[in-house]
């Protein structure tokens, strides 16, 4: 068994970047006294979709990581799922922190994504199925 040292790594990332999101929000919520909900506040929904939508990706993505690593994945494919993912959500990121950002950014974060996730899946069932 090989210990999840990429994974680990973009762990360690993820988290600041979700420290940074969740601070964001925190703020928002601080200046414009909106304790609950958005409030109506188009700025205020988009940054908690911001950080929403990062929780909503990021831990599945580092549970396949991590296991395709743990499980002897190829360390090439593990770094280059780590980057992928870590690049297109710091795009994704950009792209909602401001309401006139181009779509550009957005897109290519939720294409980076899919290629993470879809791409870690397929990886890991394969690294599965030839240990069986």
């Amino acid at each position: 068994m090989t210990l999840p040292i990429i994974a680990a790594l973009a762990a360690a990332f993820l988290a600041v970047m979700q420290v940074i999101l969740m601070v964001s929000v925190g703020n928002r919520r601080r200046m414009s006294e909106i304790s609950f909900g958005d409030g109506g506040d188009a700025d205020m929904l988009r940054i908690m979709r911001r950080h929403g939508n990062f929780v909503e990706n990021a831990p599945m993505f580092l549970i396949v990581l991590s296991l395709l690593e743990i499980l002897g994945g190829s360390q090439s494919i593990v770094l280059g799922l780590a980057a992928v993912f870590i690049v297109t959500r710091i795009s994704h990121a950009i792209a909602l922190s401001s309401a006139t950002s181009p779509t550009a950014f957005r897109a290519v974060g939720a294409l980076g994504t899919l290629i993470g996730l879809l791409g870690g899946a397929g990886a890991l069932a394969w690294q599965v199925s030839s240990m069986v």
